[in-house]
């Protein structure tokens, strides 16, 4: 049975909800919750970002752990963007969750968290996969275990494809960007959507065009960077990405003006084409049942193609109070059969060497396909940006930018320049000229 903490912003204030999950939800105060955990050596505290679901893959493995062990869950739930925010002052009041499941908080704060390298055995790992999700910037601390192994793919509605009479791009015959714009503005002209593309309110989706065309954030230069945001390459993949976005997207998502989630959009017919990432393949595989989807190769752009990499990594703070038992949870999920579990239940890629999951049919199979081809397709630009660590310095910022040029408030080049120059003040980084 897991207890679930919700905490939320709105209009300025948190505001506390704890359920419990079993066959019925019952409402309890945060404060008598926190006096049962309190000190409890079989309990640990877990932070998500979102509240798991029915067919949640981590949630069940969870669920499993408390089964096997006896041990108890909670699990508090602090929405993605808002965990920036009260992170650091949970860390300076040690009122820290035992095990955080993250994509960023242990690179930002690394001191925060224990490195797990001396904890058990990394080389278990896809090597890639421990330093693209484990590892923090500039450091060789790994402070998180990668348990879901990511990559950015574009998802497609076999449906309207047929009713429009458009022929799926393969992973030997790949679109370029050019065609997929075109091909998202014919879908709408011929009424079988409502929008041709949608792409995540994420600078990452938007990386990888721009990726594609060859820019970047940064270049290596001796030891240090400098930066090349503003190049023309990228200048130009933003203008195109503006003007798609008044043509063929639901624009209110990178305007700013709806925090609706693009998924939801795809999953109701309502979007031909959308990029997004291999973590959606299990939600959409169980919830997806009035229309036929599938994966297609992630499309090319002026320079080459393009995806990226990422993932979420178990991680534990330091000054857990129940950091062991947190540990025992991370070297448990990464044994074999506890990880095949959770992979096969995730429906993804596997970030364990000797550990695959294996698709129930031949349409799943063929979507793996492409999934797995798309590791190819990761960019030394997109390495060396990472490598930077330049999202210890600015990071939402970026994307404010980007909505900025989609909505018009700002021109693409002076979204772009205004960055940059926020980034050089910040990193001591030059621009390129």
């Amino acid at each position: 049975m897991l207890k679930i903490q919700t905490l939320k912003r709105k209009t300025g204030l948190i505001i506390l909800s704890i359920l419990i999950v079993s066959a019925m939800l019952v409402l309890s105060s945060c404060n008598s919750s926190n006096e049962k955990s309190k000190g409890d050596s079989k309990s640990i505290k877990v932070l998500l970002s979102e509240e798991p679901g029915e067919h949640d893959s981590f949630g069940k493995s969870l669920e499993k752990w408390e089964e096997k062990t006896g041990s108890k869950v909670e699990i508090i739930v602090i929405p993605y963007d808002d965990q920036l925010i009260k992170f650091p002052s949970m860390a300076k009041n040690k009122d820290l969750p035992d095990l955080i499941v993250t994509t960023r908080l242990h690179q930002k704060y690394p001191d925060e968290f224990i490195d797990l390298s001396k904890e058990d055995d990394t080389s278990k790992f896809e090597s890639t996969a421990l330093k693209v999700i484990g590892q923090a910037d500039n450091s060789d601390k790994i402070t998180g275990f990668p348990y879901q192994y990511t990559i950015t793919n574009m998802y497609y509605n076999k449906d309207v494809f047929d009713e429009a009479g458009l022929e799926a791009p393969t992973i030997d015959n790949p679109w370029s960007w050019d065609e997929v714009y075109k091909n998202a503005e014919l879908l709408q002209k011929k009424g079988a959507v409502k929008y041709g593309l949608a792409v995540d309110f994420s600078r990452a989706r938007y990386d990888t065009l721009m990726y594609a065309n060859g820019g970047s954030i940064v270049e290596k230069k001796d030891e240090s960077f400098i930066i090349t945001v503003t190049g023309n390459e990228t200048v130009s993949t933003l203008e195109k990405f503006a003007e798609m976005n008044n043509k063929a997207m639901p624009k209110a998502i990178w305007a700013g003006g709806t925090n609706d989630n693009p998924a939801d959009y795809f999953k109701n017919g309502n979007v031909g084409m959308y990029l997004s990432g291999s973590w959606n393949y299990n939600d959409f595989s169980t919830n997806i049942d009035s229309f036929k989807f599938a994966v297609m190769p992630t499309p090319k752009g002026s320079s080459s193609s393009s995806a990226i990499i990422g993932g979420t990594g178990l991680t534990v703070p330091k000054n857990a109070e129940n950091k062991e038992l947190a540990i025992e949870f991370i070297k448990w999920m990464f044994e074999e059969e506890n990880y095949q579990y959770f992979l096969d239940n995730e429906k993804g890629l596997s970030a364990l060497n000797d550990v695959l999951y294996e698709p129930a049919n031949e349409e799943a199979e063929a979507d793996f396909k492409v999934l797995l081809s798309e590791v190819d397709s990761v960019t030394e630009s997109f390495m060396t940006d990472k490598s930077s660590g330049w999202t210890g310095y600015l990071d939402n910022e970026y994307r404010n930018y980007l909505r900025k040029a989609i909505s018009g408030e700002l021109t693409p080049k002076k979204a772009l320049d205004e960055f940059a120059k926020d980034l050089s003040e910040k990193s001591g980084w030059k621009i390129k000229e």
